[in-house]
């Protein structure tokens, strides 16, 4: 499920550091499966690429560009 129009629970998911750094947010939009690689990258950087990670899910979000699915930032 990929959606474009964020709720406004979604969009504080995406801006809370530790909900997003550990993927949490990806699975209540329901991409489990970036929703896994992101909570594991989460837990074996202890949070670092998470963060890392979560600037640059704030940054899209703030061009309107967000994606859930991870593939559609590298293709771009």
């Amino acid at each position: 499920m990929k959606k474009q129009n964020l709720s406004v629970l979604e969009m504080v998911l995406v801006i809370i550091p530790f909900t997003n750094a550990f993927g949490i947010d990806r699975f209540i939009m329901g991409d489990n499966k970036w929703g896994l690689i992101r909570l594991l990258i989460g837990i074996f950087t202890v949070g670092t690429v998470g963060f890392v990670l979560w600037i640059i899910d704030l940054v899209f979000l703030v061009m309107g560009n967000y994606q859930t699915d991870m593939m559609k930032y590298i293709n771009k």
